[in-house]
């Protein structure tokens, strides 16, 4: 990957910047008290005239070179253990499964490897309680983390769609590389789906203001009896989110939490 080059300059020079750099690909930060700025090495020499031109000193010049930063966050993930799966990030294997299945998700498209809390929540309620045969739907799929883990529990279907359409592409690679079929991945709203589609299984991996809106229509996605996996929200909002699962038609059956996230299971009456 191309290096970049990095000028060191007083704090006192950031006003000036956005005019000085204009039309140049730069990014800038103070921190212990200095101001670096960081530019492409074709455009140095243009960025240090323009820097010169507006009397602005520069107190150093150093190459650096360009960090892949997906590749450093992956290495420093490790695999995680929920049921009788391990989501491993790294290729070769980094741990002994030992006799858990291994699911591959590296950290690609800047989609997660289920290393986060609430992925962790969702995974621990969705895999425990997947009916053996079932059919699950994944919302905000993202990687395809939780609905191929769905699979590998025993799920029959597993399909899941995203507003980010990189989201689908990232899926179908994962389901690939890890042999796994019976998923589907498209991108979509809630709106995509079939007005008659029901699912044994509907999980959110969430935010609290972007999942509470979404709670009746994702309900009506679930077969009388079936369930409600959610994780994303926060403990402090915990009687706030309980109200809008109930306000949905939903019964909260089962609680979770991984420091200030909040994960819940509720069942379809």
């Amino acid at each position: 990957m191309p290096d970049a080059v990095r000028f060191t300059l007083a704090p006192s020079s950031e006003p000036a910047l956005e005019e000085a750099l204009s039309e140049l690909f730069v990014s800038w930060s103070i921190r212990a008290g200095a101001l670096s700025v960081w530019v492409s090495e074709e455009e140095a020499d243009e960025a240090a005239a323009r820097l010169e031109a507006a009397g602005l000193e520069i107190l150093g010049r150093d190459v650096e070179a360009e960090r892949d930063w997906v590749a450093e966050a992956a290495a420093l993930q490790r695999p995680v253990a929920v049921g009788g799966l391990v989501l491993d990030p790294h290729d070769p294997a980094s741990a002994d499964p030992g006799g858990r299945r291994r699911l591959l998700l590296p950290a690609e498209r800047a989609f997660g490897t289920g290393s986060h809390e609430s992925t962790r929540l969702a995974l621990r309620l969705l895999v425990s309680s997947v009916p053996a045969g079932g059919s699950v739907l994944d919302v905000g799929c993202g990687a395809g983390t939780l609905a191929l883990a769905a699979r590998a529990a025993g799920a029959r279907r597993a399909v899941g769609f995203d507003l980010d359409l990189e989201a689908p592409l990232a899926s179908r690679v994962n389901a690939r590389r890890n042999g796994i079929d019976g998923c589907a991945f498209w991108g979509g709203l809630l709106e995509s789906l079939s007005p008659g589609a029901r699912f044994d299984v509907v999980v959110a991996n969430m935010l609290h203001e972007e999942v509470g809106p979404l709670l009746p229509g994702l309900a009506a996605l679930v077969r009388p009896g079936g369930l409600l996996v959610t994780a994303g929200q926060l403990v402090a909002r915990e009687d706030e989110f309980l109200r809008l699962l109930e306000g949905a038609g939903l019964r909260p059956r089962r609680l979770a939490s991984e420091g200030e996230w909040l994960g819940t299971l509720s069942v379809r009456p």
